[in-house]
């Protein structure tokens, strides 16, 4: 396993629970970005404070860094946690956030973003498409931050998609969110226990993989 796996394992569903969090507050929306500023507004919210993160090319399928960015000149001031989060990869030894551009097929925005969101302690982070591509912030926000945490659906719905979009180890990553948000939770051969922030039972099964069959009782596959 390479060490941007690892912290996708370690990071996945704390990052998505704050998009769940964004999605919350926004719901059906447009949004617009204000470099001068450095806020993004929605139109169903207040602004917020953002920073650029990156963006994803559909031409050429890679992820350009929003510090080695030319053809669009952003102020230095949007590009502080970019900048970081290099300088966080280059002690880490994880070269995807070093490099200008890295290949989608590689890793993508959200992989990237997800990482990232946590890394810096953003409230969330969000992608904004335009022809021809997307580019992605990251939002810092108290009034996403107060929203509610998992529910037992939403941690069931982010993970399903996240299993069907990458290749990681799911118990590795369930555990990794536990761990931080409820310390006593039961693992007994392939099930896991826990009960959630919300005051719901979670129980999930793994394969001898550490694959997920089950939440809830629930099928996944």
């Amino acid at each position: 396993m390479n060490k941007l796996t690892a912290y996708l394992e370690q990071y996945a569903l704390l990052a998505l629970e704050k998009q769940e969090k964004l999605a919350a507050l926004v719901n059906e929306h447009t949004s617009e970005l204000d470099l001068d500023s450095g806020t993004i507004s929605f139109n169903s919210g207040p602004a917020a404070p953002f920073q650029a993160l990156g963006s994803e090319s559909d031409n050429t399928l890679t992820w350009l860094w929003a510090w080695s960015e030319e053809q669009i000149e952003l102020p230095e001031d949007l590009l502080t946690s970019s900048l970081q989060l290099k300088d966080w990869g280059k002690q880490e030894g994880i070269e995807e956030f070093t490099i200008p551009s890295v290949d989608l097929n590689r890793a993508d925005g959200h992989v990237l973003s997800i990482i990232s969101s946590q890394i810096s302690g953003a409230s969330c982070y969000y992608r904004s498409p335009y022809e021809g591509g997307a580019v992605f912030v990251l939002i810092f926000s108290e009034v996403v931050d107060r929203q509610p945490p998992f529910g037992l659906d939403g941690l069931s719905r982010q993970f399903a998609d996240l299993i069907s979009r990458y290749e990681f180890n799911h118990r590795n990553t369930l555990v990794s969110y536990l761990r931080a948000n409820n310390p006593s939770f039961t693992e007994k051969g392939p099930f896991i226990s826990a009960r959630l922030v919300t005051g719901e039972k979670l129980i999930a099964e793994f394969d001898g993989q550490g694959r997920l069959k089950t939440i809830d009782g629930r099928s996944v596959s």
